[in-house]
């Protein structure tokens, strides 16, 4: 359906780029907070191996 009024179709692209700025800001944190538990879990796991030994 075409928009007979430009600046309502800048406005939807403005809103379009802004929702992926945040998705793509959410899914950079949630991958932090992700490999920095993985990280910890890891050393963990070395720190009792090393006490097993």
């Amino acid at each position: 359906m075409s928009n007979s009024n430009p600046n309502d179709t800048e406005l939807e692209q403005q809103r379009a780029e802004s929702a992926t700025a945040a998705l793509k800001s959410q899914t950079e944190d949630n991958h932090t907070e992700n490999s920095e538990a993985a990280a910890d879990r890891i050393a963990s796991n070395v720190k009792d191996a090393k006490e097993d030994k």
